[in-house]
């Protein structure tokens, strides 16, 4: 009997998934408590046709959720990754590559390259908030840093300046101007 309502919800799984109702297949899955293992072949069905379609980002994501192996997730992941790339979404690329657990030399790469684009457009609490969540190196932290504390400044935003200031470790002489336009 519990096989046959076990197998009956991978039935209905299966036609949910392959209708690309996969909300409605997770729910189905999480109600009758169904194994992956069971579900192996319609979720391996669902990651091609998304693949072939070039939705790669859904096709990582079912390949995460349902255990597909390593290598289905990390093929999908990095097309999505080159397409943000492609598109000059640096920034969500290097997020997207860090949770997908891509290459560490690809998720520094995005970030340098969202880094840079911030700077270049003036952006740059922007750059320094990249540098921090990526761990970029110390120089270019200093960079933003030392930007957005003169953009403050300028704006007459001395409290938040010397907090930039003290957070990313400036030059001294740079506290103490924030300082005494607060004093």
């Amino acid at each position: 009997m519990a096989e046959d309502k076990l197998a009956e919800g991978a039935r209905r799984f299966k036609e949910k998934m392959n209708a690309g109702a996969y909300k409605e297949a997770a729910k189905i899955k999480s109600d009758l408590g169904l194994p992956n293992s069971m579900l192996q072949d319609a979720v391996k069905s669902a990651y091609d046709a998304n693949m072939k379609k070039g939705d790669y980002s859904l096709a990582a994501e079912l390949a995460k959720q349902y255990d597909l192996p390593s290598d289905h997730r990390l093929e999908a992941a990095q097309r999505s990754f080159y397409r943000k790339i492609d598109s000059e979404f640096y920034r969500a690329a290097a997020e997207y590559a860090k949770e997908f657990g891509l290459p560490e030399d690809m998720v520094r790469q995005a970030a340098i390259q969202a880094f840079n684009k911030s700077m270049s457009m003036g952006m740059v609490k922007n750059a320094a908030e990249i540098a921090d969540d990526f761990d970029l190196p110390r120089p270019m932290k200093q960079e933003a840093a030392k930007k957005s504390f003169e953009q403050h400044m300028q704006a007459g935003l001395y409290r938040k300046a010397l907090k930039i200031a003290q957070k990313y470790d400036l030059p001294e002489e740079m506290v103490a101007e924030a300082e005494k336009k607060i004093s």
